[in-house]
């Protein structure tokens, strides 16, 4: 076996013929080799520390803020009752909203403001959509049904019929589609 004296020199040797480059990036590995190295007993000094230590706290213990246990446990099914209650609460509002639908209600109930609040400030009027569920055109007869948004679904609508209360009006029926009217302004909807 080699001595350590002659295996150092032979590390300087071989170390001399290397490029500058190549000893730069040994360097660099050796150094990253050692923080590694370094880390890897830190994190195992520190498991075994942490695996060694006991729970101190017994199952009677009073916390630092003066609450007993039973206390803590009250609290803590109150605090998940109301959660449960939330949960139910989020879970059930769209089926609610479905059922008020379905029964031809609006899901959200109108609400009239005191009539000074109601002066000053105006809703603006936005424009209905309007969908053509089904169109008849037998001679000089026109019929349509139509889903218009604020109004029951389904409805059979004639050449002049009103509808959105007075707002809204239809002006002709053709086989391509119906022209309605909303608040002095003319709309198309084609099938």
């Amino acid at each position: 076996m080699k001595s350590i004296g002659e295996f150092i020199s032979t590390v300087r040797a071989k170390e001399s013929s290397r490029s500058p480059e190549e000893r730069k990036k040994a360097y660099v590995l050796f150094f990253l080799m050692i923080v590694l190295l370094a880390a890897a007993v830190f994190s195992m000094k520190n498991f075994i520390k942490l695996s060694a230590e006991e729970p101190k706290l017994s199952s009677r213990a009073v916390p630092k803020n003066g609450r007993s246990s039973q206390d803590v446990e009250n609290a803590a099914k109150e605090l998940n009752m109301k959660l449960s209650a939330f949960r139910k609460l989020r879970e059930d509002t769209p089926q609610l909203a479905e059922l008020a639908e379905a029964a031809g209600r609006s899901s959200v109930s109108v609400v009239t403001p005191p009539p000074k609040i109601a002066q000053e400030t105006r809703v603006p009027e936005f424009v209905p959509e309007l969908k053509i569920k089904a169109l008849v055109v037998l001679g000089d007869k026109k019929v349509c049904t139509l889903d218009i948004d604020g109004e029951e679904p389904g409805q059979i609508f004639e050449q002049g019929m009103t509808f959105g209360g007075g707002k809204g009006r239809i002006v002709s029926i053709d086989t391509k589609g119906v022209n309605w009217k909303w608040a002095n302004k003319n709309y198309r909807a084609d099938l």
